[in-house]
């Protein structure tokens, strides 16, 4: 035990330091205190942040666990545990834990600047705004604020906000980097895609790049180049950019036996490709339908980039249809039971008591994430990667409808490629072009399987249809469903621009467009090496193989 003066001078030691430019200094300080047995939440802030530095983000959750237990009233834990969180990918949590933080320190910069930054990565681009607008009141002589307001306004579309607050910045900091993004970007919205791109271009050549930084430059000038008619080089910065997204990720999904979701989708099909069909034609158990039950259960399925943020907001656009937009409430209930050969003989031999229990927390779950209440009304339950889970879907729902949506594959494991998701372990896999291409072909052929041996209600939906005809493929699907034509279905956009769940959402916004239609001819030469695993697809859903 440390004697309370010295406890003290130790404290103020490492509080001079940590305000100071020396962060390491404060940082070592602060575990050599707590070697000797200090204890404070500035010394244990610390050592988590050196930890988190060093790449160690759980052994920093767990003391920031304990700290949070010993000092809940201490913001600075608070913070450190949010930022932990976050970088774990448990964002959820990271935006509690933030929260807790500004409820005791409401005008903590940094908490705020934290607090903006969880929600700029989770799309909520109003919220994030909040937050960095009063970091800015808080540190008005701070550029980092305003460049992320300059961030925010540029994802948002609005090039004179971004322009306006990216200066206003510069001014304060002239080599800030993502005030220069911020006004790259305002560039390419403006019309002038050459500008942004020799911008980003002087910025790549710097040595002091974060990796986020050099993601978002890559991205950027990608699509810059790509509207310039520019393939061979927009193609290269998609590649680069998901280089680096690899190597940050990689500890996380890549890791010695784990299953990526690609590994999964081709053990699913392998074993579905092998069953005899006798087991799961057998009838499965029914549940009786319950107060409040929708008046027909479906599910949109098929595989990202395939349309189905286009044909999910039409659907919802009609009175009778409510959607449940990319939350996996089946995954979280079901998954376990689709880990391993063993798991998918229970799930044939379930009882009635088990199927019960498993639809009961589904609906449990549909219940906490729904914004509108079901009530009697059609139910969509959208999430293209639930194509895996269609042995859960006819063992817990035998009734439910599925509508299927369809693309051209080479135009969707481009996009998928190309574009910049939120990084999850089933994007992981888009992050290489054979990557993308494997996956989608054994998440296909795990369809095909299924559909020979599942008692199944399916119903395929092209987008290219549906942007040809449009009224003519929604009526099909809303027939499928039992619903009657409604005009409703064209106010999709509208619907759309309230959605920040998808990356499709914005793209929809802008209404029915053929933008999406055969992007894969320009860079036909790129997606060469992945043409015979697409081939057989592209033949069997009826697309021209040029």
């Amino acid at each position: 035990m440390n004697p309370p003066d010295q406890t003290a001078d130790t404290i103020a030691r490492i509080e001079q330091a940590a305000r100071g430019a020396d962060r390491g200094m404060a940082i070592n300080l602060a575990v050599e205190a707590l070697k000797r047995g200090v204890r404070h939440p500035l010394i244990w802030t610390l050592v988590a942040e050196g930890l988190e530095g060093q790449g160690r983000l759980p052994e920093a959750l767990k003391l920031l666990q304990r700290a949070t237990a010993l000092a809940p009233d201490d913001a600075r834990v608070w913070f450190g545990l949010g930022r932990v969180l976050f970088s774990l990918g448990r964002r959820e949590e990271a935006g509690v834990a933030l929260d807790r933080g500004l409820m005791i320190s409401p005008d903590d910069y940094r908490g705020r600047i934290d607090a903006g930054t969880l929600w700029l990565r989770l799309s909520e681009l109003k919220a994030a705004s909040v937050h960095f607008q009063r970091a800015a009141e808080i540190a008005p002589e701070a550029a980092e604020p305003l460049s992320a307001l300059a961030v925010v306004a540029g994802l948002a579309g609005d090039s004179g906000a971004a322009r306006d607050a990216a200066t206003r910045a510069l001014a304060l900091e002239p080599a800030l980097i993502s005030a220069q993004i911020a006004i790259a970007r305002a560039d390419s919205l403006d019309g002038e895609p050459a500008q942004a791109a020799e911008r980003l271009s002087g910025l790549l050549v710097r040595t002091d790049l974060a990796d986020a930084q050099r993601i978002d430059i890559h991205d950027l000038r990608a699509e810059c180049l790509d509207t310039l008619g520019r393939p061979v080089e927009a193609f290269a910065d998609y590649v680069a950019r998901n280089d680096v997204m690899r190597r940050v990720h990689a500890p996380s999904f890549a890791a010695a036996g784990w299953e990526g979701q690609g590994d999964r989708a081709r053990r699913l099909a392998d074993w579905f490709e092998a069953t005899p069909p006798g087991p799961w034609r057998s009838p499965a158990s029914r549940v009786a339908d319950a107060v409040g039950a929708p008046r027909l259960h479906a599910f949109l399925i098929g595989f990202p980039r395939s349309g189905t943020t286009l044909l999910e907001k039409a659907l919802a656009s009609h009175p009778d249809i409510v959607s449940l937009e990319e939350v996996d409430v089946l995954g979280a209930v079901g998954n376990p039971l689709l880990a391993a050969d063993a798991d998918l003989d229970r799930l044939v031999h379930m009882t009635a008591a088990e199927s019960d229990a498993l639809r009961e927390a589904y609906w449990r779950g549909v219940g906490e994430a729904m914004e509108t209440p079901i009530g009697s009304r059609i139910f969509i339950d959208k999430l293209p990667l639930h194509t895996p889970s269609l042995p859960l879907i006819a063992r817990l729902f035998p009734d439910a409808r599925i509508l299927f949506a369809l693309r051209d594959p080479r135009d969707v494991v481009f996009s998928c490629f190309r574009r910049r998701f939120r990084i999850n372990a089933g994007m992981f896999e888009f992050l290489t072009l054979d990557g993308a291409a494997r996956y989608y072909d054994a998440v296909m052929r795990m369809a095909v399987a299924c559909r020979g041996v599942l008692p199944l209600a399916v119903h395929a939906v092209r987008h290219e249809a549906v942007v040809a005809d449009f009224e003519g493929e929604l009526g099909r699907a809303l027939d499928f469903l039992g619903a009657p034509w409604n005009p409703d279905v064209r106010n999709f956009a509208a619907l759309a621009r309230t959605s920040t769940r998808t990356l499709s959402a914005p793209q929809v916004a802008r209404g029915l467009n053929a933008d999406g239609v055969a992007q894969w001819r320009r860079y036909q030469a790129q997606l060469a090496p992945i043409a015979p695993i697409l081939e057989p697809w592209v033949a069997r859903f009826g697309y021209d193989a040029d």
